[in-house]
């Protein structure tokens, strides 16, 4: 298959390619199996799955190196860079709460940099040492602004979580409804799942709300956790399934969010079964 006929990457492209792919995500009867078997058998399974094929490694090493290889991939083939980049909006939060953790203890966290976020090292370094995140987003900028001289870690993260949040949901109303659509659920959902966490710890409810995204849930009345916790993470596979209905960009985020699913499934049965 190839490309447009001058070169540049089309959606055709795209998803061609990902229905092509030697990587596909894991599917629900794979991971039912994968659920049921002995410890021993894990490993095996996943083989005969052909998942990660060519990655070498343990178990960890290799579901790491997989979702390595989905976000690689989703870069090399996307037609719209700047949209795409919207998917990775945690990866960012992330590599960004890294680096202001190590301006605190003051020492050069570079070495921990995660390629899979969409801001350049440098930016980032410069950015949170000039605590100006202008060349990042004004948005982010405008957020964080108020924070330059806190010095609490869980605080700058929550600050950092939600800045970068809402400055993704912005972006993506203005590129793309349906993507705008859903991460606003997934933002409803995630809160739902911190929040029956945060309670089953014993933490009241009436003290969460400045810790949640800011988008607008239904708060939950029990500290039952564990179901809800079950039914709200459906409920992100449901919208990521739904995506796919939509405009031409759905394939290419349901597949990312797929595989980020796939990498966080993987690691709880990896640690759940002791293998």
């Amino acid at each position: 298959m190839s490309k447009n006929e001058f070169g540049a990457k089309s959606y055709e492209y795209a998803i061609g390619a990902i229905k092509a792919t030697s990587h596909p995500p894991l599917t629900k009867e794979q991971f039912s199996r994968l659920e049921e078997c002995e410890k021993e058998n894990f490993s095996k399974l996943l083989d005969e799955f052909g998942w990660a094929k060519g990655i070498e490694g343990n178990i960890p090493t290799r579901i790491e190196g997989e979702f390595d290889y989905a976000v690689s991939f989703i870069k090399d083939i996307s037609p719209d860079e700047a949209l795409s980049d919207l998917l990775f909006f945690e990866n960012d939060a992330e590599n960004l709460k890294l680096f202001i953790k190590g301006k605190l203890i003051e020492s050069d966290v570079s070495p921990l940099y995660d390629n899979k976020s969409t801001i350049p090292l440098e930016i980032l370094r410069g950015s949170v040492k000039a605590w100006d995140f202008s060349l990042i987003s004004e948005g982010i900028n405008d957020d964080l602004k108020e924070y330059e001289n806190e010095s609490d870690p869980f605080i700058l993260s929550v600050a950092v979580d939600k800045a970068v949040y809402s400055d993704t949901l912005k972006k993506a109303e203005k590129k793309s409804r349906d993507l705008y659509e859903m991460l606003l659920k997934y933002g409803e959902a995630k809160n739902r799942i911190a929040e029956a966490r945060l309670m089953s710890l014993g933490i009241n409810k009436d003290s969460i709300k400045h810790l949640l995204l800011p988008v607008s849930h239904r708060s939950i009345e029990t500290e039952e956790s564990d179901e809800l916790i079950k039914k709200e993470k459906e409920k992100i596979s449901l919208l990521i399934s739904d995506l796919s209905v939509g405009e031409s960009f759905a394939p290419i985020a349901e597949y990312y969010f797929l595989k980020k699913e796939e990498r966080a499934t993987l690691r709880r049965l990896y640690t759940e079964k002791g293998v």
